[in-house]
């Protein structure tokens, strides 16, 4: 027999209780910073998905919950340089002024 979708949603719930559980958590709202959710905007226009927030969240979620050694992973992984022209730093600097993308 297939689940309704009220079954698979309290069915989710239930599980994220359980890892909030695990990890000594309670659930609040996710508050996040502008730059973050414009981040999580944009990825949810581009790949026509709407609920990055709460796939990140239960990521966090799920990591905390695992053991060190799988946490340990993403922790030691590479994270690449990034280096801001001269150039790209005047046009940041003019966006955040006029709130207008230099061409």
């Amino acid at each position: 027999m297939a689940k309704d979708n009220a079954q698979i949603q309290r069915d989710k719930r239930a599980k994220e209780k359980a890892l909030l559980d695990k990890i000594g958590a309670e659930k609040r709202s996710l508050i996040v910073s502008k730059a973050l959710d414009d981040a999580l905007q944009v990825l949810g226009e581009r790949h026509d998905f709407e609920e990055w927030q709460e796939t990140v969240s239960t990521f966090l979620i799920n990591l905390a919950a695992a053991p060190t050694e799988v946490s340990a992973r993403l922790v030691n992984m590479s994270r690449p340089d990034f280096e801001i022209t001269e150039k790209q730093s005047r046009q940041l600097e003019e966006f955040s002024k006029t709130g207008i993308e230099p061409a």
